[in-house]
Order: structure tokens, then C-alpha cells, then sequence
């Protein structure tokens, strides 16, 4: 194995808009409410939010990657440059994010996630990797990537 990818999770309120984008893409074209152009923008916007993704690929001798795929291809390479870790952990973290968009932000709330991570630490330094909701999925991960770059994975989940 010369190389990994870790595909990075979309926001449940990316998965949202897009349904709802599409549903009313597909009400007004039932009722022909709008013309055409208005309609095919809307199921493409909706397509654009389902079919996006963003990946970290990293290779053995540490050139990494960062993808922007669309469809499953690949849009977009960018180098992102890490330094070789000391180490790889994987635990359990939780995330805050604020809801600052229409009137919700009005209302000062906060989506808190739960996730199980994975870090390269170098130092005091580390990058995020990879975020699953499947401990068994993040230890495979970790394994292989440690392997890969011949560091040792703790697993901070278990104590």
C-alpha cells in the first residue's frame, strides 16, 4: 500500500439544504411555477450539495493531498503540506458549531457532534485526519495508516 484516503464527512446541514432544495425544485416543476432555467439551477444546486466531497490522501513517503471531488472526481488537487508525525492517536471528541445563519443565529444556538477522530501529533502540533461515528472504522484506519508511515498509533479511546 502506497497511499491513503480519508474521505471527510459532510454537515447534516449541507444533507439537509439539498433535500429541501431539491423537493422544491421538484414541487415547482409539478406545478410550473418558474421557468426552466430556474428549476435546472435548483436541482443542480441541490446536486452540487449531494454530490461534493472533500478528501486527505496521504502517501508513504508523506506527500499529502488534499482532494475536492464532485461526482467521485476529482475537481480540484491541492498539496497541503504536514510534517511527518510522531505519532497517530485516536480518540473520542466533541465538536461545537455555531448556527450563524437566518433568524437561528438570533437565537445564539450551538450544534454540538460527537466523533471519533483521528490526529497526527507532531510536537505540540496536530492535523485531523480523519472523523468517523465508527470507533471499529477510525481503529482499522489508524492501524493502517500508522503502518503506512511506520509511527505508533495509541488508541486514547480505551483507558
Amino acid at each position: 500500500m502506497e497511499k491513503m484516503l480519508f474521505k471527510q464527512p459532510k454537515p447534516q446541514k449541507i444533507l439537509i439544504l439539498g433535500v429541501l432544495i431539491l423537493v422544491f425544485a421538484f414541487y415547482v416543476m409539478l406545478n410550473k411555477e418558474s421557468p426552466w432555467s430556474q428549476i435546472i439551477t435548483m436541482v443542480l444546486i441541490g446536486l452540487v450539495l449531494f454530490g461534493y466531497s472533500v478528501s486527505y490522501e496521504i502517501t508513504k513517503n508523506f506527500k499529502s493531498y488534499k482532494h475536492f471531488k464532485m461526482l467521485g472526481l476529482i475537481i480540484w488537487k491541492q498539496r497541503i503540506t504536514l510534517d511527518r508525525p510522531d505519532y497517530i492517536s485516536v480518540f473520542s471528541a466533541s465538536f461545537k458549531q455555531d448556527n450563524e445563519w437566518g433568524t437561528v443565529s438570533a437565537l445564539g444556538t450551538k450544534t454540538r457532534n460527537n466523533a471519533i477522530v483521528i490526529r497526527l501529533f507532531k510536537g505540540n502540533k496536530y492535523f485531523t485526519v480523519y472523523k468517523t461515528y465508527r470507533y471499529e472504522n477510525a481503529i482499522e484506519k489508524a492501524q493502517k495508516l500508522g503502518a503506512l508511515l511506520g509511527v505508533e498509533v495509541y488508541d486514547a479511546t480505551k483507558k
